[in-house]
C-alpha cells in the first residue's frame, strides 16, 4: 500500500457512495470497550489545501468516561478518535484517493463553522481528494530502527 500526504488536489468531486464506503471501512477501527467514542463531521467547505472534502474527527470524552472514568476521558477517547482517523486514511487510499492529516487548526473556528457541540473535541482534520500531483517514495525508517524485541538495544 502506498500512502502519501497530499496537499494539492484535483477539483474532482468525491461521490457520496465512496464517502460512505470510506466511513464503513474506518468503522472497523478498534476502540476501548468498543464504545467508538468519536464522531466525524464531513464537509465540502475548503478547510485546508483546497480539498474537495474534509473529515473532522472528534473525540467524545464523556462517552468514554462513562465506562472508564478519567482515563477514558483523557486518554481512551483521544486514542479511539485517532485510530479511527488513521483507518480513514487507509480507507481513502483503498478508494484510490489521497489525504493529509491536519493537526494544526484553529479549534474555535472549526467548532463554529461546523457547529460542533462542546461535549466533542476536534482532534484532526483529514483532507480528502484525488491528487493533483504524483509523489515519489519517501524514506521510512527501517524495521531495525523502529523495532526492539524483548528489550531495548544499546543503539
Amino acid at each position: 500500500m502506498k500512502r502519501f500526504s497530499i496537499r494539492q488536489y484535483r477539483p474532482t468531486p468525491v461521490p457520496e457512495n465512496i464517502i460512505r464506503n470510506i466511513i464503513e471501512l474506518a468503522k472497523l477501527a478498534p476502540s476501548a470497550g468498543n464504545l467508538q467514542s468519536y464522531k466525524v463531521y464531513i464537509t465540502k467547505q475548503k478547510l485546508a489545501y483546497d480539498a474537495p472534502i474534509s473529515f473532522v474527527v472528534c473525540a467524545d470524552p464523556e462517552k468514554s468516561a462513562s465506562r472508564y472514568g478519567d482515563r477514558g476521558r483523557n486518554l481512551y477517547a483521544i486514542q479511539d478518535a485517532t485510530i479511527f482517523a488513521s483507518y480513514l486514511q487507509l480507507a481513502i487510499v483503498d478508494a484510490g484517493m489521497s489525504s493529509a492529516w491536519v493537526g494544526a487548526f484553529r479549534e474555535g473556528k472549526i467548532r463554529s463553522l461546523l457547529k460542533i457541540p462542546d461535549n466533542l473535541k476536534p482532534i484532526v482534520i483529514i483532507t480528502v481528494g484525488y491528487p493533483a500531483i504524483e509523489k515519489s517514495d519517501r524514506r521510512r525508517r527501517s524495521f531495525e530502527e523502529i523495532v526492539h524485541q524483548e528489550q531495548m538495544n544499546s543503539s
